[in-house]
């Protein structure tokens, strides 16, 4: 395809957006009461590129029984406008269950979760394109100087020179499992479209590596689907730990609290990461320690053990064996071998942001770059660039090692993150929006603002 093929094709975008995860639908969320706000949208040209079919939250591992691990007000929009249309009370109230909720006594569970983020996507399809995930994205250079960027999907190039990255983070696959992917050989993200492969009775042996909450529930959902299932508990540590679920450890996701992450120098980031991770990472609920705790124990009393846990091993080798897998484990003090055979493999391994997302390699010339190699990305977001003028690229959720744990897999920062992506979108352009104001406090507030 020559250049000029390419041209014909291409279409212009105001802003561009990889993913329409949780991260890129509270971006859209923003952008939208931006508009509501204002009686005009602040960019007309605006595409969320999702490679999914829909805008499911962890559709592949909602289980039975499971909550999110966080309060209802940290969802999409709230700490950053209580009055959005896209809250998870207005959620609530549009299904008719907001008195109902109010007497449930616990957190909401991973079910509705994902049917309020599907509710809220529901009214944003005008920003994403579904099914169209990006392929590559090119530089656009002029005497060497970084432009613009070219997004390729299947289905078409798109110029822009706002590039938000909100795709998220990637499954963490350990290397001596990669030959393997596949079949029963799977991490958690693929847990229910692989769990039943063929449609057939669940296998009867498994192991499953990991010691974080998707590794628990991973092994409570196993035990629960046969009788007769036989579960093999892998654990680099002493076992499943609690997650850090007190006040002043979970300070750590206080707003304030990515100032202080983001000014530290890199080494300390990380030291400081490695502390504070157990409220996020490798911890699971105590109902759930003292259900597995239980069930193993009950499994010795009456000597059929379907639990069987190995702390402090490594996986050393793993060979497919007919329809099986043969697992050899290693124990990181005394070196010791033990030999398992199962057949199915569950990756509880959890998810990791690479230090240069892959799409951004032919971008690495005019990256800037920290002491790990990781992006430089400042505190409004911004990848910082060099060589480059008038390109914008925004780190929507794919900044952890710069912005900290709240940028982790996390609902934390999610609203107040949009708000401050949606400001950096809005200063690169004059803002000439028709002034729309109903409520009479913003009215005279607008007032006072044409008077100074």
């Amino acid at each position: 395809m020559n250049q000029f093929e390419i041209e014909g094709m291409r279409q212009e975008l105001d802003v561009a957006s990889v993913g329409f995860g949780p991260a890129g639908i509270a971006l859209a969320c923003a952008l939208e009461d931006e508009a509501e706000d204002n009686g005009k949208k602040p960019f007309q040209r605006v595409k969320f590129f999702e490679k999914g079919r829909d805008a499911t939250w962890h559709g592949a591992f909602l289980l039975a029984g499971t909550d999110i691990n966080h309060h209802v007000f940290r969802d999409l929009v709230t700490p950053r406008n209580p009055r959005s249309r896209f809250s998870f009370a207005m959620y609530l109230k549009a299904k008719g269950r907001l008195y109902k909720f109010g007497l449930l006594g616990r957190p909401a569970s991973r079910v509705e979760w994902s049917d309020y983020i599907s509710w809220v996507a529901d009214q944003l399809n005008d920003y994403v394109s579904y099914d169209e995930g990006v392929v590559d994205i090119l530089p656009v250079t002029e005497s060497g100087i970084l432009k613009a960027v070219d997004i390729v999907t299947p289905k078409g190039i798109y110029r822009t020179r706002r590039l938000v990255l909100s795709h998220g983070s990637l499954p963490r696959i350990p290397e001596v499992f990669s030959a393997h992917l596949g079949g029963r050989v799977f991490h958690t993200s693929q847990y229910l479209k692989n769990v039943h492969l063929g449609g057939g009775p669940i296998a009867q042996r498994w192991l499953v590596l990991g010691s974080g909450q998707s590794a628990g529930e991973a092994v409570a959902h196993l035990l629960g689907a046969a009788p007769t299932t036989q579960v093999h508990s892998v654990h680099r540590g002493v076992g499943f730990r609690v997650g850090q679920l007190g006040q002043f450890p979970n300070m750590a996701f206080l707003p304030e609290q990515v100032d202080y992450f983001h000014q530290l120098e890199p080494a300390r980031r990380t030291r400081v990461f490695d502390e504070i991770r157990s409220t996020n990472y490798a911890g699971i609920d105590a109902d759930e320690s003292q259900a597995l705790y239980s069930f193993m124990y009950e499994g010795e009393v009456s000597g059929h053990q379907r639990l069987n846990l190995h702390t402090w091993s490594s996986v050393e080798s793993v060979e497919k064996v007919g329809d099986a897998y043969s697992v050899v484990l290693r124990d990181n003090n005394t070196g010791s071998e033990t030999t398992l055979y199962v057949d199915g493999i569950v990756l509880g391994t959890g998810y990791e942001q690479l230090a240069v997302p892959p799409l951004l390699t032919l971008l690495l010339p005019w990256l800037v770059r920290e002491e790990d190699g990781s992006l430089s990305v400042d505190r409004s977001y911004r990848v910082s660039l060099q060589n480059s003028e008038g390109l914008q690229i925004l780190a929507n959720g794919t900044s952890e090692k710069t912005h900290g744990i709240s940028d982790a897999q996390s609902f934390s920062m999610v609203a107040l993150r949009a708000q401050q992506l949606t400001d950096a979108l809005l200063a690169t352009q004059p803002r000439q929006l028709a002034k729309v104001v109903s409520h009479p406090k913003r009215a005279a507030a607008a007032r006072a603002e044409a008077r100074s």
